[in-house]
């Protein structure tokens, strides 16, 4: 053999060793993101965002964690520290927090301030509907320690066609219940309960039980009441502003414009729901996912009437400032957060990112029932509904009935037997046996001597009284609207 084949065999194998070698550097440079799972088959994230994470980032791999926190009771004094405690053990760096964690967790430093990376890197969140990060900065404090994908609201569809047939001016953005109850009693009232016409409200109709309790209550929290003061530790029945409330369930319940009956587990579901069959001229759903189940029944053909046009507004509004909404909704949308001192940083960041990016939210926008994309500007021709119609005006979260934003400060013994008194003299009301004047009384007299017995007992015995905590937006936030950016009308 030649010097010269020698030599070139020679270098041919360093090359091809070089090579091996180059192909190996990526997985040297490869982060593992461990990321807060609850999903058992780990198919929630994937679907959302995992599997169009990996196609993109491949040096980037993530492992979901179920952290042993799940176990732990919501309402434990030590909760956050045995929560926290669960997250060091497993090394988490991004953590899939319910609104509670989040303000708990932020306010004890546990979670790292976005704020800087947003600066660094340019990202843009001026096209977040501004509701969202506002109340995620109200819940870290003054700082923005999370981001989350979706959110749910309450909105009102109507069956456009029923308007035009009967000539009404169909509902617009920011009315008020007085003015969405009287638009309802625009409608003929006549004809037998399996044919006429109602002007709303819900899929199955009032609870034909206490359909007084429902509507007042419905009423009472758009407009920011709660039943109970931990202030004061005093029921708030007899006040002006809930009798006001109860004022305008009781006309309303009169004008016969407004369906009674609530879900009969007896009977076919679909056939149930007077909006799909095109007998109801309005429904006000709190959540997406709801209601395009109910579109999709009317798209179906399946409810024996011709499919109509469905129009969407939101509300309704508080009458004090008919800006807002009381209605943002996190119960079934999660934030996402970086552990503090996490070694992951940079990696969490872009995961992060991609999440609440347009790529993620013009896929979440094909489906709005999964959660509405909190990165506006996205389009969904689903049903002719108009995305954007969702980020109409500035949506707050709603007003906690009881006040009690971990739901362990007013015994669970006092809601039961609240509900009893409720149910009780609002009944008498309806039947004409007493007054609205002399049952709200009642309620108040009769509901504060439960609530002193029920939180004696806890103090004395140690009681929880109390379950898992609220998972919506039910914490108390002073709204500062300097920080809203102005979201149209339509």
């Amino acid at each position: 053999m030649s010097k010269f084949k020698l030599t070139s065999m020679l270098l041919i194998g360093l090359l091809m060793i070089g090579l091996a070698g180059c192909t190996s550097l990526p997985a040297a440079n490869t982060s593992k993101l461990k990321v807060m799972n609850y999903d058992k088959e780990k198919r929630y994230f994937n679907d959302k965002y995992g599997d169009m994470f990996h196609a993109q980032n491949g040096s980037i791999k993530i492992e979901l964690v179920r952290p042993k926190s799940m176990k732990l009771d919501k309402t434990a004094s030590n909760y956050v520290e045995a929560l926290q405690q669960s997250i060091e053990q497993e090394q988490l760096d991004v953590l899939y927090l319910r609104i509670y964690e989040y303000n708990r967790l932020s306010a004890a430093g546990f979670l790292l301030d976005l704020e800087p990376l947003v600066v660094r890197d340019h990202y843009n969140i001026d096209t977040i509907y501004p509701s969202i990060t506002s109340f995620l900065r109200e819940q870290g404090g003054g700082k923005l320690y999370g981001i989350a994908p979706t959110f749910q609201r309450q909105v009102i569809y109507y069956n456009m066609d029923l308007f035009d047939q009967y000539g009404i001016e169909p509902p617009h953005d920011g009315m008020t219940w007085q003015e969405l109850i009287d638009l309802a009693g625009r409608f003929p009232t006549d004809g037998d309960e399996q044919s006429r016409i109602y002007g709303g409200f819900t899929c199955f109709g009032l609870d034909k039980e206490s359909p007084l309790r429902e509507l007042g209550v419905r009423i009472g929290l758009s407009m920011g009441l709660k039943a109970v003061n931990l202030d004061t530790m005093q029921v708030t029945m007899d006040t002006e502003n809930w009798k006001q409330a109860y004022e305008q369930a009781q006309a309303a319940l009169s004008t016969n414009a407004l369906h009674k009956g609530g879900f009969n587990t007896n009977e076919d579901f679909n056939e149930q729901q007077l909006f799909a069959k095109g007998r109801q001229a309005m429904l006000i759903a709190d959540e997406p996912s709801w209601a395009y189940s109910v579109l999709d029944y009317i798209k179906s053909g399946k409810s024996g009437v011709k499919p109509f046009r469905v129009g969407m507004v939101v509300g309704p509004v508080d009458p004090s400032n008919r800006e807002i909404t009381r209605d943002l909704n996190l119960n079934n949308d999660y934030v996402y957060a970086i552990r503090a001192n996490s070694s992951n940083v940079d990696a969490a960041w872009e995961l992060l990112k991609f999440m609440q990016g347009d790529e993620v939210a013009s896929k979440l926008a094909r489906r709005p029932d999964n959660g509405i994309p909190t990165r506006m500007g996205q389009t969904s021709g689903y049903y002719g509904i108009d995305l954007d119609g969702f980020y109409h005006l500035t949506s707050v979260q709603p007003s906690n009935y009881y006040d009690d934003s971990d739901n362990n400060i007013v015994p669970d013994k006092f809601k039961d037997k609240y509900e009893e008194i409720m149910y009780r003299e609002l009944t008498q009301v309806e039947e004409s046996r007493k007054s609205l004047d002399e049952a709200l009384q009642t309620i108040q007299r009769d509901a504060q001597a439960a609530l002193d017995e029920a939180s004696l007992a806890k103090k004395v015995n140690g009681e929880n009284g109390g379950l898992e905590p609220d998972n919506g937006m039910t914490t108390e936030m002073t709204i500062h609207w300097d920080d809203f950016k102005t979201v149209p009308f339509k």
